[in-house]
């Protein structure tokens, strides 16, 4: 039954064994995070170690980004998922004992880190998928606003931490945390009761698979408009966060910890606005939300990039990162609205391979425009750009009534 205007939908029980194996989940995810760059650096001390282990977590989402989408949507989603969480603990506990015994080389840890980043592709697709089979339609704001909540709280605020901190008692300790965690995640997961169809049996070969996920993608006029405007944020975003510490460092004179401070403004602004994601579904039309949310990421930019004081910078880090949040929920939302239940996964993984290639861009082209007008230079171009990329709102509006 849909929630009466203004009300909170009910989310019901099915979900809350989602959520509570995401926030599990990422928890370890959190951990893992802090702990294999320390791992790499007590194994070999040099930046190419540690960006080599980095860089292996990435590299999946470019490479099997479409294959992942297309498992999502060849086999039971909820069985996909729990299974993936399975063979992650395996593997991740397998590198705890052997780092319980010795430090493994840093080929391990690359490798390790790669594994897991195609296990996520294929998870993530498949949960994206799934959340439409136990949420009703209504629902999707303020579920994907709990599941963005409990991102920002594992991977930004407790995990870090506390991985660190397991590491000075024992290096593996924070793995065996992680490993757990998928083992737990696992478990609630495989009891979830989705509605019936999740998932299809295909006898087409898994090119053809993907490229029905990518046309259909392509076809749809308001989604392809969405994930273009995707990448034009995650380019801004990233022109911006690339020359980020040394605005905090070098430019505003301060002490390294406060960068920390400035991230940690951004992670209480991300939280924020997985809280508000729900409600403003329930006062604004689609169209406002999405202005809401570029507006506040293209003036945070803007202003922390002209900003002569560190209070500043993180205060408009903490709203730009509200919008980031605010942005990821209505437009999850808005696809797994619109794309039948038997394409979501190839169409999601679609979806983020062209708006995520934004990232590596602006990456790049901060530090190119860094390097020749300062650092103030990308922060504020990236602001001017979200700011401009207000102008496709109108069309992205009407998805509303697709």
């Amino acid at each position: 039954m849909a929630a009466k205007q203004g009300e909170r939908p009910a989310l019901g029980r099915e979900f809350a064994k989602v959520w509570a194996a995401s926030s599990v989940s990422v928890l370890g995810d959190g951990v893992r995070v802090a702990v294999l760059p320390l791992l790499a650096a007590a194994v070999a001390p040099t930046p190419g170690a540690v960006s080599a282990v980095a860089v292996a977590g990435s590299v999946p989402w470019v490479l099997f980004s479409l294959f992942g989408g297309a498992l999502a949507d060849r086999h039971e989603r909820r069985r996909l998922m729990w299974r993936t969480d399975a063979v992650r603990a395996v593997l991740v506990a397998a590198v705890a004992a052997w780092v319980f015994v010795s430090l493994p080389p840093v080929w391990v840890l690359a490798v390790l880190t790669f594994a897991l980043g195609c296990a996520e592709t294929v998870f993530d697709n498949a949960a994206t998928a799934l959340l439409p089979d136990v949420v009703a339609a209504d629902g999707l704001d303020a579920a994907n606003g709990r599941l963005q909540g409990s991102q920002v709280v594992g991977l930004q605020f407790l995990g870090p931490p506390v991985g660190a901190a397991l590491f000075a008692v024992a290096a593996g300790a924070p793995l065996v945390v992680d490993a757990v965690s998928f083992a737990l995640a696992a478990l609630p997961v495989r009891s979830v009761r989705a509605a019936p169809g999740a998932g299809r049996t295909s006898k087409a070969s898994m090119r053809a698979d993907i490229a029905e996920g990518v046309r259909w993608l392509w076809g749809h006029r308001g989604l392809r408009l969405l994930a273009c405007e995707l990448g034009v944020a995650a380019l801004a975003v990233q022109l911006a966060t690339s020359v980020l510490v040394l605005l905090v460092v070098q430019t505003l004179h301060a002490p390294e910890f406060v960068y920390g401070l400035v991230l940690a403004a951004g992670a209480a602004g991300g939280l924020a606005g997985s809280f508000a994601a729900g409600p403003l579904k329930a006062r604004l039309g689609l169209g406002a939300r999405i202005a809401v949310a570029i507006t506040a990421l293209g003036v945070a930019l803007v202003v922390a990039g002209l900003a002569t004081s560190v209070v500043l910078v993180a205060g408009m880090y903490a709203l730009g990162s509200f919008g980031i949040v605010v942005w990821n929920v209505q437009a999850v939302s808005v696809r797994q609205r619109l794309v039948p239940r038997e394409l979501r996964g190839r169409v999601s993984s679609a979806y983020r391979l062209i708006g995520w290639g934004g990232i590596p861009a602006g990456a790049a082209l901060g530090g190119v425009l860094g390097t020749a007008a300062g650092v103030r230079a990308p922060i504020v171009a990236g602001g001017c750009l979200a700011l401009a990329s207000l102008v496709l709102v109108p069309r992205l509006a009407k998805l509303e009534r697709a």
